[in-house]
């Protein structure tokens, strides 16, 4: 089977591909809309592995929570290749790629003084939105994209995950059959609400 999945969610762009038992993936960090690179990334990463499109099987696409134009990109992508191919969409919020045995928080920014929080007990993920001020509460092995001031966490100095747990959380949910969807049914996970929306609301 010929997997390929990518994470839109952040400001690092991951795109993978599951050719059999090998995995190989490319990151890149965007200062602009994953949009802008999205499309002629998996273009040249399926054409220097010499795969075709057509030759896909499954797709993986991290749904949230995340920058609400990378989510919709990604997936208007995801869903596009389903379409075409009808072939099903993994969705993953993009915690639940994230390899641990041990309790663990992941630190993300979501947007100016706010940050995605997401904390697995040993037994299960949660996540939601923290101001800056309480992250200082956190306690415990805590993870972070980048350096944050009088936090103590381990610097990644990249993306929380990787390509292969990318590939690797996908195909696990298909064997399993869970989190399938197809080009109509799959949606964003989002924790906030786009600020055009909020902004709307507050004048009613």
């Amino acid at each position: 089977m010929n997997v390929m999945a990518f994470d839109t969610s952040g400001r690092w762009l991951t795109i993978a591909l599951g050719l059999n038992d090998d995995v190989v993936f490319l990151q890149s960090f965007s200062k602009s809309r994953q949009s802008d690179t999205l499309v002629k990334d998996l273009d040249s990463l399926l054409g220097s592995n010499s795969i075709s499109i057509s030759d896909i099987n499954l797709i993986g696409c991290v749904i949230g929570p995340g920058n609400f134009t990378g989510l919709r990109s990604g997936i208007a992508v995801a869903k596009a290749i389903s379409f075409s191919l009808s072939i099903p969409i993994i969705g993953l919020k993009y915690f639940e790629c994230f390899e641990s045995n041990d309790p663990v928080t992941l630190i993300r920014k979501a947007r100016k003084d706010w940050w995605y929080v997401s904390r697995f007990d040993g037994d299960g993920w949660s996540s939601e939105m923290d101001p800056t001020e309480s992250l200082h509460q956190l306690k415990g092995k805590i993870v972070s994209e980048e350096e944050i001031d009088g936090i103590s966490s381990y610097i990644t100095n990249g993306p929380l995950i990787s390509g292969y747990s990318l590939v690797q959380s996908t195909i696990r949910s298909f064997e399993k059959s869970e989190k399938i969807y197809d080009h109509v049914s799959v949606k964003p996970f989002y924790l906030q609400k786009p600020i055009a929306q909020q902004i709307s609301e507050e004048k009613k």
